[in-house]
């Protein structure tokens, strides 16, 4: 009994570890997606709209690559910061528990809602980017429906277990 006990320690050890491992190499991505320069973003984004375009229109015009630019671009933030929260709030689920959890998860939105905003204000000091709320916004839409995604899945499981049990 006690050495199972000792493994399980050890498991959830390892869970821990690896969750915030995994919510630090994320953060890292964001970090260096957030921060490349304005020419480099804009390059990228405008080759994904030129060959989405081409591929819905028989002739694209400028304005019509520049709308798919934006859906993309809004695209991106809002699924990058869902992946964002989703690890987030799941990494504070492990890592808190009990009547914690609720603690855990409203420090996930905290610390989710300060990325958000902080990855766009530093942007205003990289060359050729500037700051949007708009895109504040999006970025925290994008972790606020990840975190309840998350929670939600959370109270899922455990109905179903109490179900099959």
């Amino acid at each position: 009994m006690k050495h199972e006990k000792h493994r399980n320690l050890w498991l959830e050890l390892i869970v821990i570890f690896a969750s915030v491992l995994a919510l630090a190499l994320l953060v890292y991505f964001v970090m260096i997606v957030s921060f490349q320069n304005g020419a480099s973003s804009i390059n990228v984004t405008m080759r994904m709209a030129e060959r989405v375009a081409g591929a819905i229109f028989d002739d694209p015009k400028q304005d019509q690559i520049e709308t798919i630019s934006r859906v993309i671009r809004y695209g991106a933030h809002l699924a990058l910061f869902f992946v964002v929260g989703l690890v987030s709030a799941f990494v504070s689920m492990v890592i808190f528990r009990g009547y914690f959890r609720i603690a855990g998860v409203f420090l996930a939105g905290v610390v989710c809602y300060m990325m958000a905003y902080y990855t766009e204000y530093f942007k205003q000091y990289i060359d050729g980017r500037h700051f949007q709320m708009t895109d504040v916004e999006l970025n925290w839409y994008g972790c606020l429906t990840g975190i309840i995604c998350m929670v939600g899945s959370y109270f899922i499981n455990r109905l179903l277990v109490k179900m099959s049990g």
